[in-house]
């Protein structure tokens, strides 16, 4: 489905309007000669009007997400976190180690130990003070026999861990975190790359088709996050050999390949719950408590409509200036270890929330009457104690005012743009919304702290 931003090159009732006041300018700024034309009655500038609104109402509702593409990304999030406001969070990572060429251990080598690199990529989510437990599985299926993976996938894994931490996470003072591993394994791998058992990555997934990464099953703690794609992300065989010189102790490492995040939430007890299962339909804000919500990896987004813009459209004569939507979260939602997103993307979706596609081919972003996307910096205003976000939605209401019949359009929030380096048929390809636990609360305007105004710089005329 398409959508015009740029109706005001076309809208008869504006070009109406600026022929009026283009008239009256130039009647105005000419010096009188020769006999005057009394007949011609000049607008009287009574009839014009520069008016500013923040009264308009604005409607909220939150949207999920039937499923959410989290196969591919440059993070593995792993943890378990219960919300106040959003329930359970749990992030389980898979992924698969993988050779390019074959494991080869000097024979005289000895046996040390085997262990797993993960390395911080510096994303955390809740409460970073607190331990959380970690345990690696290994997988019991190859991951490549699947071609897509989504944030409710799970592929099998034996019940016995080969390795277990409890750990605080410090990822921007240790830079990784390394987890040892079952000798066991250990030394059948360093056994068969003696023998050359392991020529190859295919004797390689044979032996290990993968891992994955468990959070405690009871654990409130942070979750965090590993880059999938680097070289400090990868099992390593250690091992010494022992010579005149002393002991050598040497390694070999079996890095990160491919991998996804299941993520899965459980929002019993808490306003959420009522969140259709489809993104068909939307909760509106007055049916969870006055508020609505964004909640990334689950999928979760704000919808906004502005139900009484069309008033505007009583006198043909009213043309939007600018228009300005800010948007505050709910105070008690933002903490230290639930930090505000630091930006807001805005996209058009029809009325069963389905995106509205652009020219390329990709969900169509909210723009301004130019052209340019539109989004959302957060911002704190130390002084009045307050922090927001700001849309120009101009180009929107002035599309909006200019088309006929009622406005089903409406505008969703959420923590990324979309990822249009990769094909339009799968755009939230490794994007942050899909690999990150980040979330907002914003109160509606019945909430006793609202979070949405609408900020309407119009010019309307009396044409008589």
């Amino acid at each position: 489905m398409k959508f015009n931003s740029h109706f005001l090159k076309r809208s008869s009732r504006v070009f109406r309007l600026l022929i009026i006041l283009a008239v009256t300018a130039s009647m105005s700024g000419c010096e009188p000669w020769g006999d005057e034309i009394e007949a011609i009655v000049q607008p009287n500038v009574d009839d014009f009007a520069v008016l500013f609104s923040d009264t308009t109402s604005v409607s909220l509702s939150s949207v999920g997400t039937d499923s959410v593409f989290t196969g591919g990304p440059g993070r593995l999030l792993v943890g378990r976190n219960i919300d106040p406001y959003f329930g359970t969070f749990q992030a389980t990572a898979f992924f698969q180690p993988t050779i390019e060429t074959a494991l080869v251990i000097p024979e005289l080598a000895v046996y040390d130990s085997l262990t797993l690199s993960l390395r911080y990529d510096n994303y955390t989510h809740g409460d970073t003070t607190v331990a959380m437990n970690i345990a690696v599985h290994k997988l019991l299926a190859n991951m490549l026999d699947k071609n897509a993976y989504y944030n409710t996938d799970a592929t099998p894994y034996e019940p016995a861990a080969l390795g277990k931490i409890k750990v605080v996470p410090t990822p921007r003072s240790s830079g990784r975190l390394k987890i040892k591993l079952s000798d066991v394994l250990g030394k059948q791998i360093f056994t068969m790359s003696k023998s050359n058992q392991l020529p190859s990555n295919t004797e390689w997934i044979d032996l290990i088709k993968g891992l994955v990464l468990l959070p405690g099953a009871s654990d409130n703690g942070p979750v965090v996050g590993f880059r999938l794609f680097d070289d400090q992300t990868s099992i390593q065989l250690h091992y010494h050999l022992t010579s005149d010189d002393g002991i050598k102790k040497d390694s070999t490492v079996i890095k990160s390949g491919i991998g996804y995040n299941q993520i899965l939430g459980d929002r019993k007890g808490t306003q959420l719950a009522k969140l259709p299962n489809t993104k068909r339909i939307s909760l509106p804000s007055e049916q969870s408590g006055n508020m609505s919500f964004v909640q990334a990896g689950l999928g979760v987004m704000t919808r906004v409509d502005f139900p009484t813009i069309k008033d505007l459209k009583l006198n043909p004569y009213t043309v939007v200036n600018k228009a300005f939507l800010q948007v505050s979260p709910l105070t008690s939602s933002v903490t230290n270890f639930y930090k505000a997103p630091d930006t807001l993307f805005a996209y058009l979706v029809d009325k069963n929330n389905e995106y509205f596609q652009g020219s390329t081919g990709f969900p169509e972003p909210l723009r301004t009457l130019n052209g340019t996307q539109v989004f959302g910096k957060y911002q704190v205003d130390l002084l009045n104690n307050t922090s927001y976000y700001v849309f120009d939605v101009g180009g929107y209401i002035t599309t909006v005012l200019g088309t006929t019949g009622d406005n089903t359009t409406g505008i969703v929030f959420r923590t990324s743009t979309f990822n249009t380096r990769t094909s339009a048929a799968q755009p939230t390809y490794d994007s942050e919304f899909t690999k990150s636990a980040t979330r907002l609360v914003i109160g509606n305007q019945r909430n006793s702290e609202p979070g949405v105004k609408l900020q309407l710089y119009y010019t309307s005329v009396n044409a008589r």
